[in-house]
Order: structure tokens, then sequence, then C-alpha cells
């Protein structure tokens, strides 16, 4: 097995990088109707996360980027395999890892399609939860959590990573917007 702690660009042989300066490539389309960050804390329409960051008692262990939804389940592959070698989450009948894959696919999925690629996915750990991180470098616009929408018109990632997590915020700087989810893991001896 390969070293699994450094960083890993997940992207097809000879696919070129979208434009330097460019807000979106040719894979995505910026979002159709996504609200002034204002508008965000409508009811009506959803609402922003709590803007947190996460603890610092966190070891890196693993990065991702990613240009396309279509590394997404190399991604997930491999974040599987580095989960089966870190802590195991917690959860006793094997659904833990299979949290932190979804809340990890679901946080890159809407940093790609609503964010400005690349999208980075990080794994850290602590021995009592996992952290996920995933940024984009969209610095304009709050995670958004959908409210009132009926099942099938999407915009559910950010409720299920918080269904799944044991806490979720996000933080912004000069280089992007990060959205975070801990899930929590058997301690590590």
């Amino acid at each position: 097995m390969r070293a699994m702690s450094h960083d890993e660009q997940l992207t097809s042989p000879g696919t070129p990088p979208p434009p330097a300066g460019s807000r979106f490539d040719a894979e995505h389309a910026p979002p159709a109707a996504l609200p002034p960050d204002d508008a965000l804390t409508d009811p009506a329409h959803g609402r922003t996360l709590p803007a947190t960051r996460p603890p610092e008692t966190y070891v890196p262990v693993r990065r991702w980027v990613l240009r396309s939804a279509s590394e997404l389940r190399a991604m997930r592959g491999d974040l599987r395999e580095q989960l089966a070698a870190s802590a195991p989450p917690a959860g006793g009948d094997d659904t833990g890892p299979d949290n932190v894959v979804l809340v990890a696919s679901e946080l890159a999925t809407n940093a790609l399609a609503h964010g400005r690629p690349p999208a980075q996915v990080s794994l850290a750990i602590d021995g009592h939860a996992v952290l996920i991180v995933v940024s984009d470098c969209d610095t304009t616009h709050a995670p958004f959590l959908a409210q009132g929408r009926e099942p099938g018109e999407g915009g559910f990632g950010l409720q299920i990573a918080r269904r799944l997590s044991s806490s979720v915020g996000w933080w912004s700087d000069p280089g992007g917007k990060h959205v975070w989810a801990t899930i929590p893991a058997e301690p590590t001896t």
C-alpha cells in the first residue's frame, strides 16, 4: 500500500485546470438561484452555517484536490481506505466510515457545484473524532442550508452533513471558503 499522508491530486490525464482568474471551468455553471448573503437568514429559504473554525487539535492525514465531479468516486474510495488505516469512526455497526465518506462527498459536491473549483478535501483525526474540511476558491457566498424544498429538488448536502456530524461550520480567508464537519471516532491507542 502506498503512503497516504501526502497531497493527492486526482485529475484525469490531460485535463487542463480552469483558466487563471476564471470563475468557473467549462464543466461548472454558476448557481442559478443562490440568494445574496444578506438573504440567507430568511426562514422561508434557509440560513447560513455557523461561521466558526474547527478545534486545532486535529492531525492532518490526507488531502485530495478535485477539479470536477468525475473525481469524486476515486476520492471516496481513497478516503474509505484511509479511514480503514486510521481511527475508525464510532458506530459499532460499521456505519461510521460510510457516514464520513457521505459527508465528505456531499461537501465536495457542494464545493464543485456552488463554489469555484478546484475543491480540496482534507482528512484529519484527533483520536476522538474525524475532521473533514472541504475548501474551494469562492469567497463571495456563505454555505447555505436549504429549507422548505421538496424531495428531489436537491440542496440537502449540508442538511445531511449536519445530521451525520457532531458539529459543522465554516470560515473564509483570502484563499477561499472552508466548510468542515466532525464525526466521532473510537479512541486510538
